[in-house]
């Protein structure tokens, strides 16, 4: 009877992988915009480590860390680019310092089409965590995704209509765009 558990146990091993994330290939582009004027940045973070699970080539589970000291702008040089990466990696927004990574623990994954994925997850910045939900194209070694998250939800309220009057044309948008990439080695 123990060898026979033993026995299921490893077939059931075999069939299930965890494909590491390269990290050098897998990255998140962002962007975030003014609420009332038309005006936004770019950039990308990258990732601390991550693993997407697999079963017979199917994507079926996976954990993701960002490294929230990567954040970056794409779209500024210089003074102001230093500036604004301070800024988002200040207190007014990730609070970097205290809270250096975010992560994406998927709860649930459905199979939608041919390489196509609907992933349930919770995410976590700060000390917050909300479900979110992302549907995830593979080509290849490549699982890519879009997905807009409310920053409000996470205690992320800087500049934001929904809590401060005034703004005017500062106002920032609650909403970030997020662009995923994730390359397995």
């Amino acid at each position: 009877m123990k060898k026979m558990i033993l026995g299921l146990l490893a077939v059931a091993t075999l069939s299930l992988q965890a494909a590491e994330l390269d990290l050098s290939k897998s990255m998140i582009s962002w962007v975030g915009k003014k609420a009332v004027v038309d005006s936004k940045h770019l950039g990308n973070v990258k990732f601390k480590s991550g693993n997407l699970e697999m079963k017979e080539g199917k994507l079926t589970g996976g954990k993701v860390v960002v490294d929230m000291n990567t954040i970056n702008t794409t779209d500024l040089e210089g003074e102001w680019k230093d500036k604004l990466e301070g800024h988002l990696k200040n207190d007014d927004f990730f609070k970097v310092g205290k809270y250096p990574t975010a992560t994406f623990t998927a709860t649930s994954v459905k199979a939608t089409g041919k390489d196509k994925y609907q992933v349930k997850g919770d995410m976590k910045i700060l000390d917050k965590t909300n479900p979110v939900d992302v549907t995830l194209t593979k080509k290849g070694n490549t699982f890519t995704g879009d997905l807009k998250i409310n920053r409000t939800k996470w205690g992320i309220k800087y500049g934001s209509g929904s809590f401060f009057d005034n703004l005017g044309d500062k106002a920032i948008a609650d909403e970030i765009a997020l662009e995923l990439k994730l390359v397995t080695k």
